[in-house]
Parts: structure tokens; C-alpha cells; sequence
């Protein structure tokens, strides 16, 4: 369908209503890093910080998104706060990163005549038409993150991220983990939230049933964090080899994002200090805006985010190792195979609880034998991302994991 006459519907639409405001409509989409990022250990007001880079009057009904949990811990307190405000906002809870969640939300926040553009897949769809809501504000981790920048793409407005755990680089990235229909999940593009703003208020545990949550969800942004170690040494491995061409800012964007966090480890913070918190959330948005940058997850996405790949989706071996423990697994392996410097990684993790061993493996669900299948089978993961696996081989990969994960 010619894109001319339902942009046109879509502007004269939106700007009746208020949606769209100014001289030209906010284009969220064609951000490359978000707009602001506020990362602090006390904030009162999460309006109050929005309102210091935003004219409240553009928040036009703004939609709050959360889970049930999440909700509870920021999402309602925020709701109250623009309600105070007189922006009749409105809420959407969801449960999951399924696609049919995201749709069922756009669904509620749009009126007929719904004209959707012509991509192939559902979720790289725009939706022309009038909206019910201005801006998404995603309330909570980062499947709630992911949906709200997927939402907000479809319905071409902005977002602004509000995590509740820091436990992937989603929180700033212009990707979302959603999934279909079908098994396993899929990346799909997504808005660059035109905010960030991380209180440690809302990500502390305020209880003692809170804290293994908590703790988990720090491990795992830790060892997402950290694999950016590994996969900038791939990218600089594909550029070598004329596979790819390198962003230098981008690359140290997304290493020094890692370097940062390992240093503060290193140094003895525990999983519970704010210094390292914050360094956490600095460095996952920073590596959020790398990928934007580029317009890919290559500065922060090598071998190791295809051994997840194929342990998740392809393989759907079950465990209770979130994402960025299995990436973590997979850094350590690929530090070996490209003889880096992995020792001062491994201690890293160490220090954190981050499986270092094959006993450890085990105490997250990663049987050893299955390790293994997953890194045979991670070739068929990307195939055009040139990483060390491609470089090496399998059979070499397979001997850099039997050196980083000793029997013990």
C-alpha cells in the first residue's frame, strides 16, 4: 500500500487530538541514544525528572505499562503522580513477552480505521490511525521495557523506560525481545526510549522475600553487561576479516560498559552496593545506545548471545539461568577461544555467583553435555554474524569451554 495517503490520515488524526504536537510530529523511531537519562539513587518524583526534559503538556494521556509486581512497585505511584497532574492516564498490565500482549494493548490504545503498513512479520508493522495515548511510560524489567518500546513503535510515539531490575541492556535499546505465536523468541526493532530514568528507590529489594529476585536480576544484568567483552572482540574479528565495518564509538561505548562494571567488582563491591548499581545501569545504557548507534546488536552481540540463542529457541533446554547468566557462560568461553585476558572475568564472576565451573553449571539448571549440544548447534544461530565460533570452529569453541569450565 502506497504510505502517502494513510501518513497523511494518520498526521491530520493525530494532531486533532493532540497526539501529535509542535511543528512536525515527534519521529521516537529515528532516535539514535534516548533523549535523557537519569540515573540516581533517591528520585522522589519520576515526573517531576520527566517534566525537566518534556513540556508535561505533550505527555497527551499517557499510558503506564507494568506487570502485576511491577505495578505495585513503581507503575501505581506513577499513575498517581500524572493523575495529580491532570493527564488522565490510563494502564495496561501485562503478563509476558508474548506478541498477542503487545496487540492487545495497541488494540485498547487505537480507534478504527486501523490501516497497518506492509512489513512482512506483524511486529515490524506501523499502525496508521488516531491513538488513545501520547507516550508510553514502560514500568518495570525487561520484558515490560521491551513490550513498551514495541508498543510505541507500532503506534509511532514515544517511550520512556522506567526499569524496575537491571537485568539486560533492554532498558535503552532500539530492540525488543518479544515472542510469536510460535516457540522461541525473536529481536525485534523497536523504539529507542525517548527517556531513561533508573531509581534505585525502585530496584533495591524492600523486603527480605525480595532480595533472591533481586540478586538474580543482578547476576543476570552483570553477565550481560560483561559480554560485551566478547562481543566487541568479534566484531573487531569480523572487521579484520572484512566480514564488517567498525564504529570505534559505538565499540567503545559498548566495552567500556563492561570494563567499567568488572573494575567495580574487581575492586570488592558487593551485588547490594549502590556504587555498583549505578555503574550497572550506566553501563547497560550505554551499551543500549551503542547498538543504536550502529542500528545493530553487533557491538553488543557475538558468540555468546548465539549460544543463548540456540540453548533457548533452538534447543528450548529448560533452566532456571536467566539470559545473562547463559551469555556470561558464553563471554568465558569466547575469552578463552580468543585468548584474552579471562582470568581477572572469571574472578569477576566469581564474586558475583556467576557459574564458573561445572559444578556450578549444574546449580543453574546448565547440564554440561547440553552446554555442548548448545554450542554445536549456535552456528546455525546468525550465520552471517561472523564471531570466533565462525573464525575457530566448533570443535575449537567446544576445547576453549572444556579450559573455562573446569570439572570442579
Amino acid at each position: 500500500m502506497p504510505k502517502l495517503l494513510p501518513t497523511l490520515m494518520d498526521h491530520a488524526l493525530n494532531r486533532t487530538l493532540g497526539v501529535y504536537q509542535g511543528l512536525e510530529p515527534r519521529r521516537p523511531n529515528a532516535l539514535v541514544i534516548p533523549r535523557f537519562v537519569v540515573i540516581s539513587a533517591r528520585i522522589p518524583s519520576i515526573l517531576a525528572e520527566v517534566e525537566r526534559h518534556v513540556e508535561v503538556d505533550s505527555l497527551y494521556r499517557p499510558l503506564v505499562l507494568a506487570d502485576e509486581r511491577t505495578w505495585e512497585l513503581a507503575g501505581e505511584a506513577l499513575f498517581r503522580e500524572l493523575q495529580a497532574a491532570g493527564l488522565r492516564p490510563r494502564k495496561e498490565l501485562i503478563r509476558g513477552n508474548m506478541y498477542a500482549q503487545a496487540a492487545r494493548v495497541i488494540q485498547a490504545m487505537s480507534v478504527p480505521p486501523r490501516v497497518w503498513s506492509d512489513e512482512e512479520h506483524p511486529w515490524e508493522r506501523r499502525l496508521y490511525g488516531a491513538k488513545l495515548t501520547g507516550v508510553v511510560f514502560g514500568v518495570g524489567g525487561g520484558t515490560v521495557v521491551d513490550l513498551a518500546k514495541l508498543i510505541s513503535f507500532q503506534l509511532h510515539i514515544p517511550c520512556i523506560s522506567v526499569p524496575t531490575s537491571l537485568a539486560n541492556d533492554g532498558i535503552a535499546s532500539p530492540f525488543s525481545v518479544i515472542r510469536p505465536d510460535g516457540p522461541g523468541n525473536v529481536t525485534a526493532r523497536a523504539n529507542t526510549p525517548f527517556g531513561v530514568v533508573v531509581d534505585l528507590g525502585r530496584i533495591l529489594p524492600r523486603r527480605p522475600e525480595d532480595k533472591p529476585f533481586f540478586l538474580t536480576m543482578m547476576r543476570s544484568g552483570i553477565g550481560d553487561a560483561l559480554s560485551n567483552l566478547a562481543s566487541t572482540l568479534d566484531w573487531q574479528l569480523a572487521v579484520r576479516f572484512e566480514q564488517e565495518k567498525m564504529d570505534y564509538l559505538a565499540m567503545l561505548h559498548a566495552r567500556s560498559a563492561a570494563e567499567v562494571v568488572l573494575q567495580r567488582i574487581l575492586a570488592g563491591a558487593a551485588l547490594e552496593d549502590e556504587e555498583l548499581i549505578l555503574t550497572l545501569a550506566a553501563g547497560l545504557v550505554s551499551s543500549g545506545e551503542a547498538m543504536g548507534r550502529v542500528g545493530s546488536s553487533r557491538p553488543a552481540s557475538g558468540f555468546e548471545h548465539k549460544l543463548y540463542h540456540a540453548w533457548q529457541n533452538i534447543l528450548e533446554y529448560p533452566s532456571r539461568a536467566t539470559h545473562g547468566v547463559l551469555v556470561g557462560v558464553g563471554t568465558l568461553i569466547s575469552l578463552v577461544a580468543h585468548e584474552a585476558d579471562w582470568e581477572p572475568v572469571r574472578e569477576g564472576m566469581a564474586r558475583v555467583g556467576l557459574p564458573v565451573s561445572r559444578r556450578d553449571l549444574e546449580g543453574w539448571g546448565i547440564g554440561w553435555e547440553p552446554l555442548r549440544e548448545a554450542i554445536r548447534v549456535s552456528a546455525r544461530v546468525k550465520p552471517e554474524r561472523y564471531t570466533i565460533l565462525e573464525h575457530l570452529g566448533v570443535e575449537a569453541v567446544l576445547a576453549a569451554a572444556d579450559r573455562a569450565f573446569v570439572a570442579r
